[in-house]
């Protein structure tokens, strides 16, 4: 409390003494400080001159989050950027930051940025690869992000392969695409968004530089699960009782070419079969996308062994992995969305706090088709509830045990802590159309979302926004999270507790969220065709809020979403349209 006091009680002449002093104790004090009030444009504005007036020295030079500061700030004068050129890089998170700002239009930011980039294993990168190919579409012939793609392909071939299916999704579609069999309602022809060409030369050069044994593996890494996912285009001439035995037949035509294979959205895992029997059409309006189960060997050092060349041997642990395979979807999307519940599960586990979030597997493999792994030991809730009108209180109960038992408390305290986490996630992202069969529920009790066809700007039904809440906080959820619906109960308590943890812990990540998302905002996604989607998710941070203000935000938040009428509707219309269990 009396830490939120000292910024209006103290003059702006001692803020920047105060930041004088702390930068001649040492640079990176003065860095904390500006870190510990953000907000403060008498701080921020004060190292900033000290950091243009120091940027040729080595011991400053060093501090990576001094470089970022400068390369940030369109203030900074042409000579302290040169100094950018020695200063020590940052990661490719902060890379990210700087290409997504008004900065990056600077030779020197831009080559800093790109540096900070590749100074990270092209492993660790392939997460932003989205959002690097979209750069492309401003990079000249041979330019300075292609150069580092090019290099960092040529260091990783687990890289190459992630970035030529990235590449291949957003290079020009095949003919078929301009005129296909089925048009489904409101079908318009692929666009060019900038990136049809630039993206078809550089697969083509990427592939051409790999070794020749690189080159058969990825041909037949990229064949084998193109010859899968090709089912899926095929069924619609079927009717639906027959593609069950249709996709059997099909995946019995082949096997897999050779035992060094691996899953394309989880490169630890080694395919040692596909299982025929295993092929499922999933429900969907228009298309018709397939399930495939395959026996895998999955070793932590898998990844390690493709990077070296070595023909992993089929040892590990042994289990079946599913994934979904589709043909006429952007799954591209979904990638985003994943990307920005993965940085905020980091956020949450850098700072030990107990929430949830599953980033299952996700990759598009082409215009249109993408590969997604299914979240392991999960139902729908949707279809748990199939059987019988009973509520999540009661299936709990046949699931876990006794209510109180040790059991279901344990499995109580796991669907909290992920109703927080998604919480949060559904909050910032905006994402809506959350009915029963896009919930999982895991093994243990753990709630998960999938399926994000419609986050920020954008909702079913013509964007007529019903759902109106920040994130679903149903009746039957209210049950189990505050017995009683008295907003009293410890469950509720700690509830509320971890949502609002969560809230600040994920602003301060507000800013590589941020990015990770404007840098997609000329995909051409549904999710920016309308509204000021970047502007209002900075939004819905609320920066400019304390940490106390923020947190009664977050408190006022959740009061409003809790068994809001509109939630409860949806997912009655659901029921009437889709037959979606609620």
């Amino acid at each position: 409390p009396a830490a939120t006091s000292i910024p209006g009680a103290i003059h702006k002449a001692n803020w920047e003494a105060l930041v004088e002093t702390t930068w001649r104790v040492h640079p990176e004090v003065a860095l904390a400080l500006s870190k510990r009030f953000p907000t403060l444009n008498e701080v921020s504005s004060k190292l900033h001159r000290l950091l243009v007036a120091h940027a040729t020295e080595p011991s400053v030079q060093v501090i990576p989050e001094a470089g970022m500061i400068l390369a940030a700030s369109m203030d900074t004068p042409p000579a302290s950027l040169a100094a950018l050129h020695t200063w020590t890089p940052s990661g490719p998170v902060e890379g990210l930051e700087l290409l997504a700002g008004s900065s990056s239009r600077r030779p020197e930011v831009k080559a800093y940025a790109l540096r900070c980039i590749d100074n990270t294993k092209p492993e660790q990168v392939v997460f932003f690869l989205p959002q690097l190919v979209q750069i492309l579409r401003h990079d000249p012939p041979n330019g300075p992000i292609q150069t580092t793609l090019m290099g960092m392909a040529g260091r990783s071939s687990l890289f190459a392969h992630q970035l030529m299916w990235a590449l291949q999704t957003e290079e020009k579609p095949p003919e078929e695409a301009f005129n296909p069999e089925v048009k489904r309602s409101g079908w318009q022809p692929p666009k060019d968004c900038g990136l049809w060409t630039v993206s078809g030369q550089l697969r083509q050069k990427v592939f051409q530089s790999l070794q020749p044994s690189s080159r058969s593996y990825w041909e037949a890494e990229s064949s084998y699960f193109d010859q899968i996912t090709a089912i899926s285009g095929i069924l619609k001439k079927y009717e639906k009782d027959e593609r069950k035995s249709r996709i059997a037949e099909e995946l019995v035509k082949f096997e897999v070419p050779r035992q060094d294979l691996y899953v394309p959205t989880n490169p630890d895992c080694r395919v040692l079969s596909h299982i025929p029997s295993s092929g499922t059409p999933m429900q969907s309006a228009a298309k018709v996308p397939i399930l495939v189960a395959f026996k895998v060997s999955q070793a932590e050092d898998a990844v390690k062994q493709l990077e070296e060349g070595e023909v992993p041997a089929a040892v590990g642990t042994e289990r079946n992995l599913a994934c979904i395979f589709k043909v006429g979807d952007d799954v591209r999307q979904d990638v985003l969305a994943l990307q920005v519940i993965q940085l905020l599960r980091d956020a949450f586990v850098k700072a030990g706090l107990d929430l949830y979030l599953c980033p299952y597997g996700c990759l598009p493999t082409g215009y249109e088709r993408g590969i997604i792994e299914v979240v392991p030991k999960t139902k729908s809730r949707a279809a748990l509830g199939e059987l019988s009108d009973r509520g999540l209180y009661e299936i709990f109960q046949t699931e876990f045990g006794a209510a109180n038992s040790p059991a279901f408390e344990a499995a109580r305290r796991n669907f909290i802590v992920s109703e927080a986490g998604y919480a949060i996630a559904s909050y910032l992202l905006q994402a809506k159309d959350r009915h029963n069969g896009n919930l999982l529920v895991d093994s243990d009790g753990h709630l998960v979302h999938i399926d994000f066809g419609f986050i920020l700007e954008i909702s079913p039904g013509g964007n007529m926004g019903f759902e109106s809440a920040a994130f679903k906080l149903s009746h039957e959820m209210t049950q189990l999270l505050d017995p009683g619906s008295t907003k009293q109960s410890s469950h509720f308590k700690l509830f509320e507790q971890l949502c609002v943890r969560g809230y600040l812990v994920a602003r301060t990540v507000a800013e590589p969220i941020i990015a990770t998302v404007a840098l997609m905002a000329e995909s051409g996604l549904p999710c920016f065709g309308r509204g000021a989607p970047i502007e209002n998710l900075r939004r819905r941070f609320h920066l400019e809020m304390s940490e106390r203000q923020a947190a009664q935000f977050m408190r006022q938040t959740i009061s409003d979403a809790y068994q809001k009428w509109t939630t409860g509707v949806y997912d009655a219309l659901q029921n009437i349209q889709n037959r979606i269990p609620f």
